[in-house]
């Protein structure tokens, strides 16, 4: 299951804040032993600050948080054009109501067994339909994210491989990359079926206007 919520409304769901910030902690920090700020338990730094959408994905069994992304308008401060230009080459930034930029793409490293039968996680497949499904309700055209090889080839086993905006480069001790998906039907219903996933993967239907406003 998916459930969003807004950045501007954290002390409305304080425990699902905390949750998805130590999330990214023992991911980013502990486990991928990348150089992120943290606070305390949390991994959070100043995009947190700029209103972004929390998409995270809860086990129907559990209840707990298996999977997190942020979602931020490109024409807002954003990772691509604001921390990484180098991934963009010679393209010019990105600046459109249209494109959103998907970031902190992480799943709980204890699930990782947790999978469909293509070796996907399914709560990375529900991350990424979720943003599908709140993407066509909202006539949002593309996702970018930067992000690193080995993701970039989980994307493209989940039936999901978008493009390269430009070519990889080395970041610390990542090869990172820039890619964009174009939102469509046929994307989305891909995924699903890779992932062998029915029906609406959110809590209740939204847009992207609909989370931004609650």
């Amino acid at each position: 299951m998916i459930r969003i919520v807004n950045g501007n409304g954290r002390s409305q769901h304080p425990q699902a804040i905390d949750e998805m910030f130590r999330l990214r902690k023992r991911v980013f920090h502990d486990f991928l032993k990348w150089d992120v700020k943290t606070e305390g338990d949390w991994e959070i730094d100043h995009y947190d600050k700029a209103n972004p959408l929390y998409v995270m994905s809860y086990s129907p069994d559990t209840g707990k948080i298996r999977g997190s992304l942020r979602l931020l308008p490109t024409l807002g401060p954003n990772m691509l054009d604001d921390t990484f230009p180098i991934l963009l080459g010679d393209n010019p930034e990105i600046r459109s109501a249209s494109v959103w930029e998907s970031s902190r793409f992480c799943i709980d490293p204890e699930i990782s067994q947790d999978r469909a039968s293509n070796q996907v996680t399914i709560a990375a497949a529900e991350l990424m339909c979720g943003v599908g499904e709140m993407s066509l309700a909202s006539g949002i055209s593309h996702i970018v994210t930067v992000t690193d090889v080995f993701l970039e080839r989980m994307f493209r086993r989940m039936g999901c491989p978008g493009e390269r905006i430009a070519d990889p480069h080395r970041i610390g001790s990542v090869h990172a990359v820039a890619i964009a998906w174009e939102v469509s039907r046929n994307l989305l219903e891909t995924m699903k079926a890779v992932a062998s996933i029915e029906g609406t993967v959110l809590d209740r239907p939204m847009s992207l206007e609909t989370a931004r406003a609650a």
